[in-house]
């Protein structure tokens, strides 16, 4: 297992600049996903790793030991570095067989040919692509075809796993069943592995670590927990989540039994971070109680749109001008103009300033 430093690293497009001053260490073992929405900057920090692109400043340093500096003029090439990687695109050879394919690697390497075929047949079944090795990629479906990759990637037994949106191309249920194969070769592999996708619901069931990441800025590193749990900021509370969050702008007051938020006509009493004037409170949507009947401590709402979802439901309420989504996972049935009353766990709503955006900490 390998370790991963960038220190201050940046890098610019002519005027563009896609990573800015980026800092940030990816442990030996790893599943570090650098998450975020398009253009913010994540397959640039993993093609600076890979050593396909050269930053502008900074260090980038495995295992200790330098692979580039900027201010000591040191590049690495990417096939010094002892890295795996896989596309978005596969990239594999199309007039070479899958046996062509994951040998490669291997053959560059000028690896007895026995010690090759015994490698190649050792990942293929891995992969269970036993009986596939005279096939051509365009023989192949998308998610066979993603097997080669990843197995072309592991033959020559990296210590760190690149992974850029390799299952963005995939149907839903096979991108499902991707996701498990992943995460079992990561376990089963013990690499680093840094991984790159726009995708929250990947970031969130695959990684031991997730990178948010905003033009070219990180904005959050932490466990999936504690990222969907505590977001750093409005801009990652906001970006993570399905549905997403309920951000509402409310009037602070601290008291003794915690904070009491004032939103529209009714308050929420006993948040857990000390806030007073203007602030904005985030809520999940599973986070929010629906009852059809009334309740003594329930908000009255009126249901404004019904989404059913096989094993949920989102259901959309307002009052006056305020607008909640709710995510119900219990089997009942909802009208739209109906009145519904809504109670809240304060101890699950987390604060943000208004000015500087970022989480207000627990009292």
């Amino acid at each position: 297992m390998r370790r991963i430093e960038l220190c201050h690293v940046s890098k610019r497009f002519g005027k563009v600049v896609a990573v800015d001053d980026l800092n940030l260490v990816v442990e030996p073992g790893d599943f570090l996903t650098l998450l975020g929405p398009s253009g913010c900057g994540k397959t640039t920090v993993l093609r600076m790793i890979a050593g396909l692109e050269e930053p502008d400043a900074g260090d980038i340093l495995i295992d200790g030991k330098p692979v580039f500096s900027y201010r000591e003029g040191i590049f690495v090439p990417p096939a010094r570095r002892g890295l795996g990687l896989v596309f978005q695109s596969y990239a594999l050879w199309p007039h070479m067989t899958v046996f062509q394919n994951v040998a490669f690697g291997l053959e560059l390497s000028k690896q007895p040919r026995p010690q090759i075929e015994h490698r190649v047949s050792e990942i293929l079944t891995d992969l269970q692509m036993t009986g596939m090795e005279q096939r051509y990629p365009q023989e192949m479906s998308g998610g066979q075809q993603q097997r080669v990759a990843l197995a072309r990637m592991l033959a020559p037994q990296p210590g760190i796993f690149l992974l850029d949106e390799p299952l963005s191309n995939l149907d839903a249920r096979l991108r499902m069943d991707m996701r498990s194969e992943l995460k079992r070769l990561h376990k089963d592999r013990g690499a680093t592995t840094v991984y790159v996708t726009h995708d929250q619901l990947e970031a969130l069931t695959m990684s031991t670590r997730i990178a948010v990441m905003r033009e070219g800025r990180l904005q959050q590193v932490a466990n999936p927990t504690q990222v969907y749990r505590y977001p750093a900021n409005l801009f990652v509370a906001d970006f993570i989540g399905n549905p997403k969050i309920n951000l509402l702008d409310a009037v602070a007051t601290w008291t003794t039994g915690g904070t009491c938020l004032k939103l529209d006509s009714f308050e929420i009493h006993g948040a857990p971070a000390r806030a007073s004037g203007p602030i904005v409170a985030a809520i999940r949507p599973e986070d929010i109680h629906l009852s059809l009947t009334p309740r003594p401590d329930g908000v009255e709402f009126t249901v404004y749109s019904v989404l059913p979802a096989g094993s949920e439901v989102v259901v959309n309420v307002r009052r006056g001008d305020l607008m909640l989504t709710i995510k119900e996972t219990r089997a009942i049935a909802i009208d739209m103009d109906r009145p519904v009353w809504l109670t809240f766990d304060a101890k699950t709503i987390n604060l943000y300033d208004k000015q500087t955006s970022a989480l207000v900490p627990a009292a």
